[in-house]
């Protein structure tokens, strides 16, 4: 019934415009506040966007942000992390952040009968989170063990490595969680300085879904979070160049009987067009995005390389990036490579009509599924204000993939998934060091433990 509901939204015509009728724009202490007032259920969702992410980072502390978030649980002044969880387990909230190198959101969802109690609690958190050195210890250590036993999670040891060699130069390319060097590093004192960089520095914008009792939160914001709308906004790095791969990356690990492959690049910030988001999308969703995507059609149906294969092309404001991810047995990595270059270089220069069409329906169908619930539409709009979009581009969607011709989805896979342009990573065991040169391809081994 959601799904209904939101599909008449985008597209009736008949009725009047959505955002029109039930979106909202105020502005609280100087803080820009979108309310998307909603009666439908007795619950609401509100989240906090900072114009601050990963990339805000002190160059010796990476991850910093994304611990100061995952603790401002962990006691205050006046109450333990025991104390503080258990009175929003009690109220039935749900509560965490999202961190990207861009920016970060906080969010908090529940019932509107407990909106004021669990507010005033999360705004206390804001406001006197103390990072008690005895948590802190022990979430470090976690996180350090975490890091250490991913040598046997050889997907995720995978992606990790690729991020580092698809990004490397350009900023982006230390994840949001920082690395054991750095977690090490981290103190009371550098989560609490950033945590007052948010506070008081940091620009900020508020999105609201619910009936309206839930205004309640204006006051909430002003006299227990006291926050200060910032005006420093962080200069985001410009992409201008690729990382310079001749050479697959390959990282050997233990015990490995399978081969992790990653084959992807960075999309530059000349490359983020305005307009040219959603044949980004398609394109991924051609090659990768379901059974009946090219690869999947080939890898696993064809010639049975591969469970599963996934293709992505996602961007933020200055960056993006574009890729593919599977896997396949040590004995037929060479295979799984080829027929890889075969399905990239089949669909830049002739992309079947059927598949073509196929395609096109099933992304529309996944974008509305997008927007099911009305906290993802507002999801929908804080990144369109983030990379500065208009609200009313939501509705444009379906009618821009109907004009999306077999040229223009040929014309952005050869733009985003060209051979030449790709960094190309392999996870496994050793000995296929041996198989890809006698195959002809040149290899680059790297330690795994460089990537931690």
């Amino acid at each position: 019934m959601r799904t209904l509901f939101i599909y008449l939204i985008l597209i009736s015509t008949a009725s009047a415009n959505y955002l029109d009728d039930n979106l909202k724009k105020m502005n609280w202490g100087g803080i820009d506040v979108v309310w998307l007032e909603d009666d439908s259920l007795p619950t609401y969702d509100v989240t906090v966007y900072f114009n601050e992410g990963a990339l805000g980072d002190s160059k010796s502390l990476h991850g910093e942000t994304e611990m100061m978030f995952s603790q401002l649980s962990s006691g205050t002044h006046r109450y333990s992390q025991k104390e503080i969880v258990e009175s929003l387990e009690f109220y039935g909230a749900n509560y965490g952040s999202k961190i990207t190198h861009e920016y970060t959101t906080f969010s908090v969802s529940g019932l509107v009968k407990d909106f004021v109690p669990v507010m005033k609690m999360v705004c206390h958190m804001f406001d006197d989170a103390t990072f008690p050195k005895k948590e802190l210890a022990k979430v470090k250590s976690r996180a350090l063990a975490g890091l250490k036993a991913m040598v046997s999670n050889h997907s995720s040891l995978a992606s990790r490595a690729f991020r580092y060699e698809s990004l490397k130069g350009s900023g982006f390319e230390m994840p949001t969680s920082g690395s054991m060097k750095s977690i090490k590093k981290l103190n009371s004192n550098h989560l609490i300085s950033r945590l007052k960089f948010f506070n008081e520095s940091a620009v900020k914008r508020i999105y609201i879904k619910g009936p309206k009792e839930a205004k309640a939160l204006k006051d909430i914001i002003l006299n227990d979070c006291r926050w200060k709308q910032g005006k420093e906004v962080r200069k985001i790095p410009v992409v201008t160049s690729l990382p310079s791969h001749n050479k697959i990356i390959f990282v050997p690990v233990p015990n490995s009987n399978q081969a992790q492959v990653r084959i992807g690049r960075i999309i530059r910030t000349a490359e983020v067009q305005k307009g040219k988001e959603e044949l980004k999308s398609f394109s991924a969703n051609f090659l990768g995005g379901g059974f009946t995507s090219r690869l999947v059609q080939k890898l696993r149906v064809e010639k049975g390389l591969t469970y599963s294969a996934g293709a992505y092309a996602s961007e933020q404001k200055n960056y993006g990036r574009s890729g593919i991810s599977t896997f396949t047995k040590n004995e037929t990595i060479v295979d799984l490579l080829k027929s890889i270059q075969y399905v990239i270089t089949k669909s830049s220069n002739d992309a079947e009509t059927e598949p073509f069409l196929l395609s096109k329906k099933n992304i529309k169908g996944n974008y509305l599924l997008g927007l099911e619930s009305t906290s993802d539409f507002l999801q929908n709009l804080l990144h369109f204000d983030h990379i500065e979009k208009k609200y009313e581009e939501i509705y444009e969607f379906s009618g821009i993939m109907d004009k999306v011709t077999k040229k223009d989805l040929e014309g952005m896979i050869k733009q985003l998934y060209s051979w030449e342009d790709q960094t190309i990573l392999i996870l496994g065991d050793k000995k296929l060091v041996k198989t890809l040169k006698k195959a002809g391809y040149k290899v680059d081994v790297k330690e795994y433990k460089n990537y931690l």
